[in-house]
């Protein structure tokens, strides 16, 4: 986990450079290992393998995660052993040998913070699955319906515990008469009280259903309590360690006054105090003792870490290190495995039923459907086949006749394709109608004229045409107004229906030439309606392969719109971690508080990886860090609060 790795990795680098400045130290320069070795009878490998095995519980980055246990476990099973006690007749391999204990001393610590890590990341781990497990009972306990879904699945379980239960009392009432009376007797008993039963149902059935949704709810609320109490000391446990593990302030003179140099007495009280306060925790887990008061655990590590100061810390001695290594061994092998036992019977026992539990009713359904199914599909393969043959060739004529057409016509027009024009008429058709008027007109004139006036009205035959063109029949509808007064006579002389026809073609003309300015209007906006007829084609393409790709792809979208459901929820978890707890006396957290404070800020950013990249990511991972390493309320409640603003377009 990211905020339990910045935690580790930062002791990691106290430790390299406390490490560092023991090396850099003068008085090391002078010294002649081998030769010192030689005279106090200790193997200059063992200096090599102590330095390498520190190498190997270094971390290297803050992305890396920490060592897993059995590598902690083969690396500490590496230390060489018991150093020569100490002679301060001779400097010279004084100073080796205070060497060689601050390097195991080094060792120590190292293997405890990797320890402390893995610890922590359980302990986590555990907080979040105990969470999940509790929701789980939320939803179920929510409404009858879902209590309803849950005494069904569990009904089978109900049932063959109750058989169990009776068969046991009657085994037992039975087990002292003969057998030629008691299996009789016996059975008559079960038969009765089955019977008796399968009465009261009958009789008070909604009364029976009522009972047994109280006993549900009651069975709820009981692993939902043993789950809420287990997370609570998880989470306590997690503050603890956070804040009690390596919490000794450490100034810059951790070098002795003489010219030697030495491991701190703070940094191994550090040291000492945080092995005490893992194998005290993890005890009191394993052994079951759960309680989110850690005073009682508090006052026994304070007793621990004092017997052990007055026996390691007083001189320069490599029992301090070698007492830290069998101790690490201890919590490793056998209090981290004993803690992790427990918490996978508590989660077992109060968690969320198991998957055959659950899905038993779908799955047996399925399983006796499965020949009716097949039988179904047998006798209707024809018309199967006939509808999955009708609609692909359905899929592809549509493709054809709105998707690839309507294209090829666009194409056509973008490249002026004569062929995929539009047209609503002929192009001669309105010219033709139009000569035919005026010939009807001219003709209509030179009829109805004196013969006196026939050269003079040949010679104005232009200027009739002209006025024809422009729409202009004052000749003909004067003729035809003269014919309406004596329509018989008209009618009879054939002028009132020439008149009327020559009309006739006029409204003919006219609609022609308003279709023509349609048709002009239309091929100018050609490419427009070229789109439009192709855009519900495209629409429907892409919305049924939008559909199969949500239905047999990713589903980014729907995973987009879940992931950021999830981190705002996330987000509101912190919030509400902090707005809920009872703060101390100092406005800081307390333990259980600040535990379940860092589980969930854990959570928040594994959630805001899933959408967050580059700097946004950095900038939340700072967030975070400020999160956790405020000590008072209120200003982790203003982090929290600039994260909300900050990163609002996501949540």
């Amino acid at each position: 986990m990211y905020t339990i790795n910045n935690r580790v990795y930062y002791l990691d680098t106290h430790l390299d450079k406390l490490r560092q400045r023991i090396k850099d130290n003068s008085y090391l320069a002078s010294l002649d290992f081998h030769e010192q070795a030689c005279q106090t009878n200790y193997p200059v490998e063992n200096i090599a393998t102590l330095e390498r095995t520190i190498n190997s519980l270094s971390m290297i980055s803050k992305s890396r995660p920490t060592l897993r246990k059995e590598q902690v476990l083969n690396f500490i099973a590496e230390y060489p052993g018991d150093l020569p006690a100490v002679d301060h007749t001779s400097p010279d391999q004084n100073r080796f040998i205070t060497y060689a204990i601050d390097t195991s001393w080094i060792l120590a610590a190292k293997a405890v913070v990797q320890t402390l890590g893995i610890v922590l990341n359980t302990l986590s781990d555990d907080v979040l699955a105990l969470d999940d497990e509790m929701l789980y009972w939320d939803s179920v306990s929510e409404s009858h319906w879902c209590l309803g879904l849950y005494m069904l699945q569990t009904s089978p379980v109900v049932l063959w515990n109750r058989v169990g239960v009776a068969f046991s009392t009657w085994c037992n009432a039975n087990y002292r008469n003969t057998l030629a009376v008691s299996v009789p007797c016996g059975w008559m008993q079960l038969y009765e009280s089955a019977y008796q039963y399968i009465l009261s149902q009958r009789i008070y059935p909604w009364r029976r259903l009522q009972s047994s949704l109280s006993t549900a709810k009651s069975e709820v609320r009981e692993k939902r309590k043993s789950l809420s109490l287990m997370k609570d000391t998880n989470a306590s446990s997690i503050g603890l360690l956070i804040r009690r593990c390596f919490s000794r302030e450490v100034d810059d003179g951790f070098l002795s006054a003489n010219d030697y140099g030495s491991f701190n007495e703070n940094w191994q009280i550090n040291v000492l105090e945080s092995v005490a306060l893992m194998k005290v925790l993890l005890e009191d887990a394993a052994d079951g003792g759960v309680t989110s008061n850690r005073e009682e655990s508090t006052m026994v590590i304070d007793r621990e870490v004092s017997s052990m100061r007055m026996r390691y810390c007083s001189d320069p001695s490599s029992e301090g290190p070698k007492f830290v290594i069998q101790q690490l061994s201890y919590i490793l092998e056998e209090l981290l495995p004993g803690y992790a036992r427990a918490s996978a019977t508590t989660i077992s026992n109060s968690g969320r039923p198991h998957y055959l539990v659950r899905y038993w009713l779908p799955v047996s359904f399925a399983l006796f459907s499965t020949s009716t199914s097949l039988e179904l599909l047998r006798s209707r393969r024809h018309e199967l086949l006939s509808w999955v043959a009708d609609f692909g060739s359905t899929t592809i004529e549509f493709w054809n006749n709105w998707v690839v057409d309507p294209l090829r016509r666009l194409i056509g027009t973008i490249r002026h394709d004569e062929e995929s024009e539009i047209a609503l008429m002929s192009r001669n058709s309105l010219e033709a109608d139009r000569a035919s008027l005026e010939r009807m007109v001219v003709d209509f004139v030179l009829d109805r004229c004196e013969p006196s006036r026939v050269d003079h009205e040949v010679v104005n035959t232009n200027t009739i045409t002209a006025k024809v063109r422009e729409g202009d029949l004052t000749p003909v509808l004067k003729a035809y107004e003269k014919d309406l007064r004596s329509p018989f006579v008209g009618t009879i002389r054939g002028d009132l229906v020439r008149a009327l026809l020559i009309q006739i073609q006029k409204t003919k003309v006219d609609v022609e030439i308003a279709i023509g300015g349609i048709d002009a209007l239309l091929k100018s906006q050609e490419l427009v309606f070229g789109f439009i007829g192709l855009t519900p084609g495209i629409l429907v393409s892409y919305a049924s392969l939008r559909w199969l790709y949500s239905l047999f792809g990713s589903r980014k979208g729907l995973r987009m719109g879940k992931q950021q459901d999830e981190l705002r929820h996330a987000l509101r978890n912190v919030h509400r971690t902090l707005t809920s707890s009872a703060p101390t006396a100092d406005g800081a957290l307390t333990f259980r508080d600040y535990g379940l404070l860092i589980c969930n800020a854990e959570a928040l950013l594994s959630k805001a990886r899933m959408i967050l990249r580059g700097t946004d990511l950095r900038s939340f991972q700072e967030d975070i860090n400020d999160l956790i390493e405020r000590d008072r309320i209120d200003r982790q409640l203003r982090v929290v609060e600039r994260m909300g603003w900050v990163f609002s377009r996501w949540i």
